[in-house]
């Protein structure tokens, strides 16, 4: 069953042009950081969220492989 189509929240555009701007593909944790500098008060846990949302609806990427931190791309 496909899921319902998700909003574009503020804080999931910011995630995404982050990701965009980034060519490195970078870790959850590296997209957290970047990301904190224009919004100082969003959580590790909301990245990851979004990166799931955003993963699922076919507008990022996500790396994986074993004994290794996923990674993201929004390059597709």
């Amino acid at each position: 069953m496909n899921s319902p189509v998700q909003r574009m929240t503020r804080q999931r555009m910011v995630i995404l042009e982050h990701l965009r701007q980034m060519h490195s593909h970078p870790t959850a944790d590296e997209l957290y950081d970047a990301v904190r500098q224009e919004l100082p008060s969003v959580s590790l846990g909301t990245i990851y969220r979004n990166l799931d949302v955003l993963t699922r609806s076919g507008q990022v990427h996500k790396l994986e492989m074993c004994g290794v931190q996923a990674r993201f791309d929004a390059e597709l």
